[in-house]
């Protein structure tokens, strides 16, 4: 199956165990005599300008590769400073991942859903239009929680500016308001909890909405799935479909049930 897919990469890095090359370039040059695939795109600049210049113009130029980017890196070119800079818990400090400013599109907003999770927290998700950005079809977006739905006067029927963050996750930027419908209203966020009808509760020291109902069947759901899940018990073909059928059918009323069943 994997060979079916055709997957090709670009090699960037060689081991060095007797300081074959001085400088970063260098090593790329050898991966290419090597005859391994290098990126053809890669340059050697002298002047942070330079730098720039590369950044700005792949910024334009992104959407002709045959591939997705959402950036360029930008390592110091001296392995030896390389070396002397180090490494942070994460990354190494002689590079940087420089980002491009996310792709974006509009499209209309036609409802807002409450989704319950495992803790009772009620997220606010908005159904949208179905428009395609950054190479996938987006139709659902969170909207976080009732005070950023405040923040930017976000409306049912609404045009919205939407992006990836990070080229991954779509996000709501903002709200075309001269394109907003005349009868259009603030939206209301819910008091009782759209699943099990129980009051919905906001602690003042925090943005979260919740349920604070244990036997929500919302939160019963995410809380078999999060118990089955890989990082827990690794429950093998106990996913979201099996999950609805076994609270759906009173099968499971908690995590114990499962042991009983």
């Amino acid at each position: 199956v994997v060979a079916r897919r055709s997957l090709r990469y670009f090699a960037y890095w060689i081991r060095q165990d007797n300081g074959d090359f001085s400088t970063h370039f260098a090593s790329l040059e050898h991966l290419r005599q090597l005859g391994l695939p290098v990126n053809p795109n890669g340059k050697c600049c002298d002047t942070l300008d330079e730098v720039i210049a590369f950044y700005e113009h792949f910024g334009l130029q992104r959407e002709s590769l045959p591939y997705e980017i959402d950036g360029v890196v930008i390592k110091v070119d001296d392995l030896d400073q390389q070396q002397r800079l180090g490494y942070t818990a994460k990354s190494p400090r002689g590079a940087i991942a420089y980002k491009f400013a996310a792709y974006q599109a509009r499209t209309r907003l036609i409802d807002i859903q409450l989704q319950v999770g495992r803790t009772g927290a009620v997220t606010p998700v908005a159904i949208l239009e179905p428009v395609l950005l950054a190479g996938s079809t987006i139709s659902r977006a969170s909207l976080h929680n009732a005070d950023e739905i405040t923040r930017k006067d976000i409306r049912i029927g609404d045009l919205i500016v939407l992006e990836k963050g990070g080229d991954v996750i779509p996000k709501i930027v903002s709200v075309v308001e001269r394109e907003r419908p005349a009868q259009s209203t603030p939206y209301q966020f819910p008091s009782i909890c759209p699943i099990c009808a129980a009051e919905l509760v906001r602690d003042e020291d925090e943005a979260a909405t919740r349920c604070e109902n244990p036997a929500c069947p919302a939160q019963l759901k995410r809380r078999l799935e999060h118990f089955a899940g890989r990082s827990a018990m690794d429950i093998e073909g106990m996913g979201p479909a099996v999950v609805e059928q076994l609270v759906k059918n009173g099968l499971v009323g908690n995590v114990g049930d499962l042991y009983n069943l």
